[in-house]
């Protein structure tokens, strides 16, 4: 079955054997919390399941491409008392880095933002919200240079929450491939991606040292790791390797909710609608042992319509649960670091209202949090901590390569490639 991974004109997905299995690795929530040179503010608590996905397909990766027809969606929910009023959005051009580098004038056909209008207040949830949906590019917005990209979506005064995406010109082949390493300071086998880039003809005159390649994994594209530039070897072939101190080590495993129906089934094991909200159980999540997600793992975003399986619309009828997830730490032993959920329904970001709590006579982490119904892919990290706390072998990778080119005349980093493949 072919993955998920973009709708529209999807992106060629090769499928490669490795030794080992592995998932998000939890030195990048530290990255993606906050330590990059601009980092994305802070989703509001008033703001729930936010999306960003193209068109028609909601577990796809946040990918425009120059020149084609696809568009992406956003969509998400404001917990405010009032039926809501009209949002603004703007768009950020960054360097490969993060950096806001440019003009709106330089990068956007149109206006320098727009208002979000679709909104409507939910139906029969027990928790009151104002659900919003916006697809771009439109007739007020769109783009003419490619590149790394941020929404931002405020209220007129405040900054509600930020989104990164991606443009991309489609104009070099990518092939990839895996290597793995014993990283130093990380126990168990770390993987080193690798790619060799060939140049379409509108690309002639670029030499390789022009060229930056930048590897994601699982679709967490905020905190890419950038190979440097190629050696005198490598030059003729345009070889990129991402070195071995910056190799993917193995990471916590990953977990599967499915709240598409408030009912039991293997990962919710109790369930109470008489309460407002209806509150939820997880089964025990063990470190030692990982999680069964094989095919989940294409699908890091939040999938809501398409799990929804309730009377009413996903968008506006999907009620809010309080979920109590329970986590058993490495031989039921409390961490050096304060451990964090992260999943599809926070943006895979390790904020503090998402922190667990030890509790010593059962030995595990337990939390409770709001969380709409939809599907989601889940993990529990300690930011800072060590690689490996837990086992996750099996379990199908999703790595991302992003082809950067240092255009002199733009001054700015055009993105040039994107391609996915698919390790195991």
């Amino acid at each position: 079955m072919t993955p998920p991974l973009l709708a529209g004109r999807r992106l060629a997905v090769v499928l490669t054997a490795l030794v080992v299995g592995c998932s998000l690795p939890p030195e990048a929530y530290d990255e993606a919390a906050g330590s990059t040179p601009d980092a994305p503010v802070a989703q509001s608590a008033d703001v729930g399941t936010v999306q960003l996905y193209q068109t028609g397909e909601e577990a796809s990766l946040p990918v425009l491409f120059m020149g084609g027809r696809e568009s992406l969606t956003l969509a998400f929910d404001w917990f405010v008392a009032d039926g809501g009023r009209p949002l603004t959005v703007e768009f950020l051009h960054l360097t490969r880095d993060g950096v806001p580098d440019l003009l709106p004038t330089e990068y956007l056909t149109g206006f320098e933002r727009d208002d979000l209008t679709d909104y409507r207040r939910s139906g029969v949830s027990t928790v009151p919200y104002v659900h919003y949906e916006y697809t771009f590019p439109n007739g007020r917005i769109g783009f003419e240079l490619s590149g790394n990209y941020r929404l931002r979506v405020s209220d007129g005064l405040t900054v509600l929450f930020e989104r990164p995406f991606f443009v991309t010109e489609q104009l070099a082949e990518v092939r990839m491939g895996f290597g793995a390493t014993l990283a130093g300071g990380s126990s168990g086998v770390s993987i080193q991606p690798a790619a060799r880039v060939t140049p379409g003809p509108r690309l002639d005159g670029y030499d390789a040292f022009q060229y930056t390649l930048c590897f994601a994994r699982d679709g967490i594209l905020s905190a890419p790791r950038c190979a440097p530039e190629p050696t005198a070897v490598d030059l003729a072939f345009f070889q990129y390797y991402l070195p071995r101190d910056a190799a993917f080590g193995p990471p916590a495993p990953l977990f599967d909710l499915d709240l598409g129906l408030l009912a039991l089934n293997a990962q919710v094991v109790e369930i109470n609608q008489a309460t407002v909200p209806p509150t939820a159980t997880l089964d025990l999540d063990y470190a030692e042992f990982g999680g069964d997600v094989q095919s989940a793992v294409l699908a890091p975003a939040s999938v809501i319509a398409g799990a929804f399986r309730d009377v009413g619309t996903a968008g506006t009828d999907a009620d809010y649960v309080d979920v109590t997830f329970r986590y058993v730490p490495p031989s039921g032993r409390q961490t050096a670091r304060p451990v964090f959920l992260v999943g599809g329904f926070n943006g895979w970001s390790a904020a503090a209202g998402w922190r667990m709590t030890w509790v010593p006579e059962a030995q595990r982490y337990e939390g409770t949090f709001l969380v709409k119904q939809g599907r989601y892919v889940y993990s529990y990290v300690a930011p800072g901590g060590p690689s490996r706390s837990g086992i996750a072998i099996g379990q199908p990778n999703l790595f991302t390569a992003l082809v950067y080119l240092r255009d002199p005349q733009r001054f700015t980093d055009r993105l040039v490639a994107v391609q996915s493949s698919v390790a195991q």
